[in-house]
């Protein structure tokens, strides 16, 4: 019986070190939030309640979601913007088992790439999710092509679902990431030269 009672408290005692570690963990992610994002009081208690809200409801943690608004904090998201397209990137990570925070920074520079409104989040997350779970398309490929290629495409008149497609199937058909991101930002930029 000494043994069981010396199993269960060191159980208990690393449950309660990591509860603390993760409460830790998510204080310091959104005071990150609140010193880049320039939230006011009230915006960043939304901010708060929907990072521990989210991070209660889905398979990643408070801590996780705070990186999240981090990283749309630094790409100039404001605490609205933030609210409105975290859901949909947290719905890409989890289909496309992909890392939050590094997906959400790539939405993000899609969304601005293609000088898009934070509102179409989700249209970029879906896009971005029908991709990667039906071509060789995966995340870090999608960012180093679409790095290259965004900006043209947009002014162009390229959709993000039409430069998509295309760097999915440059992929598909074996083309390296930054190749086929460059050859396609260089086809773009032959075909708008008047």
């Amino acid at each position: 019986s000494i043994g069981a009672a010396t199993i269960a408290i060191r159980t208990l005692s690393r449950v309660a070190i990591n509860a603390v570690k993760q409460f830790k963990d998510f204080e310091f992610q959104m005071a990150k939030v609140r010193a880049i994002s320039g939230a006011t009081d009230k915006e960043f208690k939304v901010l708060e309640r929907a990072a521990l809200k989210l991070g209660g409801s889905t398979m990643f943690t408070s801590s996780k979601v705070a990186e999240l608004q981090l990283n749309l904090s630094k790409l100039g998201f404001t605490a609205r913007e933030i609210i409105v397209a975290e859901e949909a990137i947290l719905n890409l990570a989890t289909a496309t088992t992909e890392d939050l925070a590094r997906s959400a920074t790539v939405v993000a520079s899609t969304i601005r790439g293609f000088s898009l409104d934070a509102s179409e989040a989700g249209r970029v997350a879906n896009v971005m999710g029908k991709a990667f779970t039906s071509s060789a398309l995966d995340l870090e490929k999608f960012q180093t092509s679409m790095s290259k290629v965004s900006p043209v495409a947009q002014l162009l008149g390229f959709s993000v679902e039409e430069t998509t497609a295309i760097l999915a199937r440059l992929t598909d058909a074996g083309i390296e990431r930054s190749i086929a991101g460059t050859s396609l930002r260089n086809i773009m930029i032959e075909l708008g030269d008047p």
